[in-house]
């Protein structure tokens, strides 16, 4: 019998604080009729159902005019922030920074099955500079694209980059890349004149 697949605690807490101030009365309302109290003490875990519902009223509410996997971005960006704040998220995130881009990524990918119980991703290098990562049930792709770009920006990456290859079935395949880090330049050395000799006079 397959198990039933279960959403954790924390991840909507970093849900609720990515929607910050947008979470009013009308917002708490449309959450709690898809099966989480805002408001109140949160279960342990949630059916995966809820948490689909709960990532499409926040992806309507911080991007209004957007598509769903558009606005649903806009919450991973937001939710990597919120999920920064709460217990276990702050443990994963500290010294992101000092991790850099590569260490980031395979911390992240590995942690991410602390929020849910069912979710596989693995994480290949296909560059000095860039990855592929497939994950494995997705359902909405747009939140992991945003999750990720704000990850490697978080982690001191410049130009990063996370676009949908392709989805195949329930998987989602990410391209992850940035720009490589510059040498520094070192000033040309300059070599001393020779010394000037007595001058002929004229």
């Amino acid at each position: 019998m397959t198990p039933e697949r279960l959403v954790f605690q924390q991840s909507f807490e970093g849900l609720i604080r990515a929607l910050g101030d947008h979470l009013d009365e009308p917002c708490a309302k449309q959450l709690r009729a898809a099966g989480i109290d805002p408001r109140g003490k949160l279960a342990v875990a949630y059916p995966l159902e809820v948490w689909v519902e709960s990532l499409k009223l926040a992806s309507s509410v911080l991007a209004p005019e957007a598509t769903l996997d558009d606005g649903a971005e806009v919450v991973g960006r937001r939710f990597l922030e919120g999920y920064g704040a709460t217990l276990i998220g702050s443990a994963l995130l500290a010294g992101v920074r000092l991790l850099g881009p590569h260490r980031m990524l395979e911390r992240m990918t590995r942690n991410l099955r602390t929020g849910t119980n069912y979710l596989e991703a693995r994480l290949e290098q296909t560059g000095p500079t860039r990855y592929v990562l497939t994950c494995r049930p997705v359902v909405i792709a747009g939140f992991y694209r945003g999750l990720f770009s704000a990850g490697l920006e978080m982690s001191g990456a410049h130009g990063a980059s996370v676009v949908l290859m392709r989805a195949a079935g329930d998987a989602a395949v990410y391209d992850l890349s940035w720009l490589p880090e510059k040498g520094v330049s070192k000033p040309p050395e300059t070599k001393p004149l020779p010394p000037r000799g007595p001058q002929p006079r004229s």
